[in-house]
C-alpha cells in the first residue's frame, strides 16, 4: 500500500466544493454537475493584428464551486484541485466549433518571482491535465513571461489592467511559430489583457489562431 493510499484511510478526502466526503477525487458528482455551468463567454473573433483571437471561459467565478477549486489550488496548494478543472474546461472546449486537434496548449506563464513564492504554476497544472484530456501537444516553455508585476487582481481599471500587463511577455528563441494554432490557458480572467497581452507576442512571432480559455470568467 503506497504512502497516498495509507494518507486517504487516516484523512478521508473531502469534496472542495462542498466538503462533503469521498473515496476518491476532488469533486462529488454534484458539485462535479454544478461547477459545468454555462459558459460565461461565447468564443468571439476579436481580429488581433488581422489575425484571429478567441476569448472563453467554462463559466462565472462566483459559481461557488470554480470558485473554491481554484482558491484550493491557487492559495491552498492543493494541486489536485487542477485535474477537475481542467475537466470543467475541457467539458467546454469540445463544445467548440473549432478544429482543436490542430492545436499546442500552452498555460499563461508567471513571473520567476512568482513562481518561487508559489512554488507552482497553477495556470500550467491545468493546462498539461487539460491537453492530455483532448490528446494534443503540451507547450509549457514557448511563452515566457520576462517581467514580474503586480497582480491582475489588484488593479481597479481595465485600463491600469492593461498598462499593468504591457511587455510583459517573451518568446522562447528556440520556438517555432510560424503559422501554429496554439490555446492559451489561464485560471481566470477578468478583463482578458493577459490573454490579449500573450496573443499579441504570439502572433508577432508568426502564430496563426489563437483560441484563449479561462476557466471561469471573474
Amino acid at each position: 500500500m503506497n504512502l497516498e493510499a495509507i494518507l486517504d484511510i487516516l484523512f478521508p478526502p473531502e469534496c472542495l466544493g462542498c466538503g462533503k466526503g469521498l473515496i476518491a477525487g476532488a469533486l462529488c458528482a454534484a458539485c462535479r454537475w454544478a461547477a459545468r455551468g454555462a459558459p460565461a463567454l461565447a468564443l468571439r473573433d476579436t481580429g488581433t493584428c488581422g489575425r484571429y483571437y478567441f476569448l472563453g471561459a467554462a463559466g462565472h467565478y462566483k459559481n461557488h464551486v470554480l470558485k473554491s477549486l481554484i482558491h484550493a489550488l491557487k492559495f491552498g496548494g492543493i494541486r489536485n484541485a487542477a485535474f477537475p478543472l481542467a475537466e470543467i474546461l475541457a467539458y467546454h472546449a469540445r463544445t467548440v466549433a473549432l478544429p482543436l486537434k490542430t492545436f499546442s496548449v500552452m498555460p499563461i506563464p508567471l513571473s520567476k518571482a512568482r513562481l518561487r513564492e508559489r512554488g507552482f504554476n497553477q495556470s500550467e497544472l491545468i493546462a498539461k491535465h487539460f491537453a492530455d484530456m483532448l490528446a494534443l501537444p503540451f507547450e509549457k516553455e514557448t511563452l515566457i513571461r520576462r517581467q514580474h508585476r503586480k497582480p491582475q487582481s489588484r488593479t481597479k481599471t481595465i485600463a491600469e489592467r492593461i498598462e499593468n500587463i504591457r511587455g510583459c511577455f517573451a518568446i522562447n528563441s528556440n520556438a517555432a511559430l510560424t503559422k501554429k494554432n496554439i490555446i492559451l490557458v489561464d485560471d481566470v480572467s477578468t478583463s482578458g489583457a493577459t490573454f490579449l497581452e500573450a496573443s499579441t507576442a504570439l502572433i508577432a512571432a508568426g502564430a496563426e489562431t489563437i483560441l484563449a480559455l479561462a476557466v471561469a470568467k471573474a
